[in-house]
């Protein structure tokens, strides 16, 4: 199987983006691959089977997806009609400064991480199909992020930065808003909080909510709380404690990262918050820890 890599499609360094409207034949079929940056897929027009995660689904114009690096997904396109596509390519540190802003919206992590990361486990439509004027709005978005990257005129790279962001904060408010107007997907309570722990144990350094999740999930927060208790044998917030503090001892031992480094690396905005949950978790401060205090 095919492994594209960012360097066939990123020419600049400090710029490692692509974008561009691609049609895919009636019939065509483009063959299982994966890569090794990020990409969003808009369908235009047209309808297509995609097969990711082990899992096919039909595609419709209107739909609009995130694939994360490494994940393997064919296309096999209609028989009647080409389907016609934008493909935004763009590598994590193009926009590491605004994710961290970006990650503040519950919105966002709904439809960057949870939802891409759910489609794993389940049988899970990971597609956010847009209503008609919002299909319009993110076309007219990216069409004109397209349009500066074709042309490259002054400043073409700051504009497509701001763009792509305002796009990403409309997607994220689109799904919130059809989301709440459907359903949650048809899985078994125990198989959702089973994906949710999994999501916690890779996404720790996010600041993941019990609203949020449990908004996300279609329950009372006290239901989420009973049922991810039962999941986790702990509560969320001492879950998520939990792993973070592992993560944060890992490095530690086998880092020089200055402790306030390690702090906000493992999603920690306060330093003394941190200090305080270290302490609970392993008895002794980081830096006691990382003298080996925590050996003796």
């Amino acid at each position: 199987m095919t492994m594209f890599k960012g360097d066939e499609f990123f020419k600049l360094d400090d710029f490692p983006f692509y974008i561009d409207r691609y049609t895919i034949e009636k019939n065509e079929t483009i063959p299982s691959h994966t890569h090794d940056f990020i990409e969003l897929v808009f369908v235009v027009e047209g309808s297509a089977v995609h097969e990711m995660s082990g899992h096919a689904y039909r595609l419709a114009a209107g739909d609009v997806f995130v694939i994360e690096p490494n994940v393997y997904h064919s296309y096999v396109c209609a028989a009647d009609r080409e389907t016609v596509v934008y493909n935004v390519l763009f590598d994590a540190a193009f926009l590491q400064r605004e994710m961290e802003v970006l990650q503040q919206m519950p919105s966002f992590i709904n439809f960057f991480y949870l939802v891409p990361f759910l489609r794993k486990n389940h049988a899970f439509v990971p597609y956010h199909p847009l209503q008609p004027a919002q299909k319009v709005h993110i076309q007219s978005h990216l069409q004109a992020v397209f349009e500066e990257f074709a042309q490259r005129r002054d400043g073409y790279q700051l504009v497509i930065k701001t763009r792509l962001i305002e796009c990403l904060v409309w997607l994220s408010r689109y799904h919130q808003e059809n989301r709440e107007a459907g359903q949650r997907p048809s899985v078994s309570d125990r198989d959702w909080m089973d994906s949710i722990v999994h999501f916690v144990d890779r996404h720790y350094y996010q600041p993941l909510t019990l609203q949020q999740l449990s908004r996300l999930s279609g329950m009372s927060v006290s239901s989420f709380t009973a049922k991810f208790k039962e999941a986790a044998g702990m509560s969320l917030l001492d879950y998520k404690h939990t792993v973070q503090i592992r993560h944060a001892s890992t490095l530690l031992r086998t880092t020089d990262k200055k402790v306030l480094d390690i702090a906000h690396e493992t999603g920690f905005g306060d330093i003394s918050f941190f200090n305080r949950v270290f302490r609970k978790h392993t008895g002794c401060s980081p830096r006691e820890y990382r003298s080996g205090a925590h050996l003796r």
